[in-house]
């Protein structure tokens, strides 16, 4: 899981040159998918029960989904998606789109990293499991 969140901005660009409109919608969708998900686990408190540098990271991955998500629109309303994704000379706005689409995958495969660390991600380290209960 953790290569393919890696390998997450390389997709999208490929999604995009192979499938144009169709894949700039897909890559719309996962970058929007990411949003829903960050903004429902800050709206849950999960920074709370987070140590400082992951809350942090889940704040700004937040803002950066967001800002994915807008800057996708422009390709999923463009009648020729695959001619835009591949042009030498770029729109500012298009470099935008693939700054943030690659910042948001970055941010995601860091926090997933951290995550997969015992006792790196949550507060107060790894939680003991509960005692077994005697019959």
């Amino acid at each position: 899981m953790l290569a393919l969140s890696a390998l997450g901005y390389p997709l999208t660009q490929l999604a995009i040159r192979l499938l144009g409109r169709r894949g700039a919608v897909v890559v719309e969708a996962a970058c929007c998918g990411l949003l829903v998900r960050d903004v429902t686990m800050l709206a849950c408190g999960v920074p709370r029960r987070l140590r400082r540098g992951p809350a942090a990271l889940l704040w700004f991955e937040a803002a950066v989904a967001a800002a994915a998500a807008l800057t996708g629109l422009g390709a999923v309303l463009e009648q020729d998606s695959r001619k835009r994704a591949a042009r030498l000379e770029q729109s500012r706005f298009e470099v935008l789109r693939r700054g943030s689409v690659g910042l948001l995958f970055a941010l995601h495969t860091l926090r997933f990293w951290i995550y997969l660390q015992p006792g790196k991600g949550r507060r107060g380290g790894v939680e003991p499991t509960a005692p077994a209960r005697e019959a």
